[in-house]
């Protein structure tokens, strides 16, 4: 193929094809972006996934408390007050459960 420079503003290029009977059509690639890398120090690689990985478990949890609070809440009269306790170690054990160090090594 041949090599030529491009400005830096031309983020890719795609060749569209004509559509066919199986199917709509699909572009072509010919110049793909490149994936920008993380930039991390070795020592602090853990502590970052570390923390993103409670930091998804956590939102988690606290999704599935909103979720069982408000239909608690439809269900009966100060039914979130009424399931505080059930819906809150329910939601910690999904947090929990989203949690778990054997993923992270």
């Amino acid at each position: 193929m041949l090599e030529f420079k491009l400005s830096k503003a031309v983020k890719r290029i795609v060749i569209p094809q004509q559509a066919t009977a199986e199917g709509p059509s699909a572009g072509v690639y010919v110049l793909k972006p490149k994936k920008k890398r993380k930039k991390l120090s070795k020592s602090s690689r853990f502590l970052e996934k570390l923390l993103r990985h409670g930091a998804t478990a956590q939102r988690k949890g606290v999704n599935t408390y909103l979720e069982r609070h408000k239909r608690s809440n439809r269900k009966k009269k100060d039914g979130w007050l009424r399931d505080l306790s059930n819906n809150l170690s329910r939601a910690s054990n999904k947090g929990r459960k989203r949690f778990k160090l054997s993923k992270l090594f």
